[in-house]
């Protein structure tokens, strides 16, 4: 979102689509606190849906947001924090007297530790429920940062205190996360999951250049059927299932949010022949390209 020259985030409309960038005089962090001064501009923009190319937080003290991740409708209230990840398409629905704090970061900022752990999650939506102990926790770190980022960046370690203050947040986010999601896949082997995250963290990277089983089988070094057994005994999905919806997700937002046309989004999506991509998108939609685009604007 557009804040005027003095704020960290700015937008580039390269792409129909729009996307929020990193403003680059930044530290690779930018942290507003909610209410934002919601003059219709702001609210036009945070309705229309919207990129980011960096991590996203939502940490609320009062009110609800709802809003949609992909397609995806997500609540956010006081008791729940939301990590939305870069290139995901927002669109708020409700939620401005809601008060809180809006955190972005770049990734390259974080523990790749941390980012795989992101990235590989079985989730395409990261939302966390707190405790009270945690909320106050994030809370504070949440003012250190903001403290931190309005002083002196000519300080000496500035960059550095802030990129720490931001690691130690990430931290204790993944620390939840991990317990959370320790709780939902406890019955599953550790290579079976390890397996699954690399899938899927691979399969987020290649979608648009990598769309056969055996590929990735390869790069994990595993035959195919050994892979989609694995990814089904945890998902219950196929390898290729997985593979469909994350090509019918990207071909949805170009639908619904931009104006190429089925051939366009076809070639971009990797499909030399438009009638093969309708034919996919048809089977796994249950209606075509063109139908869906109808519905959906």
């Amino acid at each position: 979102m557009d804040f005027g020259d003095n704020h960290p985030i700015r937008h580039m409309a390269k792409e129909p689509i729009l996307v929020y960038q990193m403003d680059e005089r930044s530290d690779g962090v930018a942290l507003f606190r909610l209410p934002l001064p919601m003059v219709q501009a702001y609210q036009d923009e945070l309705a229309n849906p919207h990129r980011h190319d960096h991590y996203t937080c939502f940490f609320l003290e009062e009110g609800t947001i709802t809003t949609s991740i992909d397609f995806h409708p997500v609540t956010i209230n006081k008791t729940s924090f939301l990590l939305s990840y870069p290139g995901q398409i927002h669109q708020v629905g409700s939620g401005p007297t809601c008060k809180g704090w809006v955190l972005g970061f770049d990734a390259k900022l974080i523990d790749k530790s941390v980012k795989d752990l992101f990235e590989q999650s079985l989730s395409t939506v990261i939302l966390l429920t707190l405790n009270e102990g945690e909320q106050a926790w994030l809370r504070t770190m949440l003012m250190l940062i903001d403290g931190s980022l309005h002083e002196n960046k000519t300080a000496l370690f500035h960059h550095k205190l802030v990129q720490t203050l931001l690691n130690g947040f990430i931290y204790r986010v993944a620390a939840i996360f991990q317990l959370q999601l320790y709780d939902r896949i406890r019955d599953y082997s550790v290579r079976s999951l390890e397996m699954t995250r690399k899938f899927r963290q691979l399969l987020n990277q290649q979608i648009l250049t990598c769309k056969q089983p055996s590929a990735y089988a390869q790069q994990l070094n595993v035959s195919a059927s050994h892979l989609n057994d694995t990814i089904k005994s945890v998902t219950g999905f196929s390898v290729t299932y997985h593979i469909q919806q994350a090509i019918l997700t990207e071909a949805q937002r170009l639908l619904a949010y931009t104006d190429l046309t089925v051939q366009e989004i076809a070639t971009r999506l990797g499909y030399e022949d438009p009638k093969y991509f309708i034919r996919l998108f048809g089977k796994g939609k249950g209606l075509s390209p063109a139908k869906f685009r109808k519905s959906n604007t």
